[in-house]
């Protein structure tokens, strides 16, 4: 399930926090100007928010009257806040899955494989052809989400761009994209883009420290420092013990060239059980960026904030022991290795054991 789908409804508390006040105030302006887009791109880190805002935006439509003149003298009255009571009726039916006015395309489960696809394929934008070209069953507005449209493939790309082309009376269509750069420009300009930007390291912290009272300061710092400003992406990390997983992956790194190749062996072999998937990516993400900050304190000679005590000095030692367009081409060799790994099913075990076994061989003298 895609985070479109899991967040629903969120506290104001936790909205502030997030820092959606400007992307929700630009949507009240057009919206209060009778200018409504009718496409919205939501672009920023992944977790930060964005499908919070896109279901805050859906529900608020979902609740205006059909009718839109409502006020004394004919006008519809101006709204402040995208703000929605759990009580009210349509989001009952909205949380309930009964509510015939929002539709969402996401990545579905292969019916082959049984494990969720890679991308979102033609089929389930389809589904959103079909979503608008019926008569809206609510009488009101008629709301799309795509989480996340970075993910489609070239069909699906290509079909949503129609509807973009030819936009139904009274709809809007939401995009959320983490990586908004993979989209086709011709989607990207056909949408007004609100741009959700990371949080302050002590406003992470302080969302996760209501969400887990348990924490370390220390681990708090961590998490804050590893989701990059992204609040929902820390969150995630605590629930997998995200630090721990990161202190046994970079004890390895920082002993670098040597490489301990049985606990890296234990690693890989927990990392790749079936029900660790979760555990596995999360992993992969770490490890990638670990060597993209070491590759970026290389080439700016600006220390990267530590994550574990000593890190940077030990990126600045590691860094030096090869060439700086080595380390960029070895990174983006293990990208590739790592995307062609879930493309084709290759044992999860052996990719691990391969990452570390290349950086060994390249920090060797």
């Amino acid at each position: 399930m895609t985070e479109a789908s899991q967040n629903l409804a969120h506290p104001r508390a936790t909205m502030q926090l997030f820092g959606h006040e400007s992307g929700e105030r630009q949507f009240l302006e057009a919206f209060n100007g009778d200018r409504l887009h009718h496409a919205w791109l939501l672009t920023g880190p992944k977790g930060i928010g964005k499908a919070t805002l896109a279901w805050r935006m859906a529900k608020f439509l979902a609740v205006q009257p059909s009718d839109a003149a409502g006020g004394l003298f004919g006008e519809a009255p101006k709204a402040d806040s995208l703000e929605v009571s759990a009580e009210n009726p349509i989001v009952q039916r909205i949380l309930g899955g009964g509510f015939g006015g929002i539709a969402v395309a996401e990545r579905t489960e292969n019916e082959k494989t049984g494990k969720l696809r890679s991308d979102i394929v033609i089929d389930d934008v389809r589904k959103l052809t079909r979503f608008y070209s019926q008569t809206s069953a609510e009488g009101g507005w008629r709301v799309a989400i795509v989480d996340a449209a970075d993910e489609m493939n070239t069909n699906a790309a290509n079909a949503l761009l129609k509807l973009l082309e030819e936009p139904p009376a009274k709809s809007i269509l939401i995009l959320v994209a983490h990586s908004p750069g993979k989209l086709l420009p011709t989607i990207r300009s056909r949408c007004r883009t609100l741009k959700l930007k990371p949080l302050a390291e002590n406003s992470v912290r302080a969302v996760l420290a209501a969400k887990f009272p348990a924490l370390s300061p220390e681990d708090l710092t961590a998490l804050a420092r590893l989701s990059s400003g992204a609040p929902g992406r820390a969150m995630e990390m605590a629930s997998l013990d995200g630090v721990s997983l990161y202190r046994q992956m970079a004890t390895q790194l920082t002993g670098l060239p040597r490489v301990n190749i049985p606990q890296v062996h234990t690693l890989a072999g927990q990392l790749a059980a079936p029900k660790a998937d979760a555990e596995y990516r999360l992993f992969i993400a770490m490890f990638l960026n670990w060597i993209e900050r070491l590759i970026r304190q290389s080439a700016s000679g600006i220390a990267t904030n530590d994550i574990m005590m000593g890190e940077s000095a030990e990126m600045a030692r590691i860094s030096a022991l090869a060439k700086l367009d080595h380390w960029l081409d070895l990174w983006e060799k293990m990208g590739r290795l790592v995307a062609r790994a879930d493309a084709v099913n290759l044992d999860r075990k052996q990719v691990i054991v391969n990452l570390f076994s290349s950086l060994g061989a390249l920090s060797r003298p």
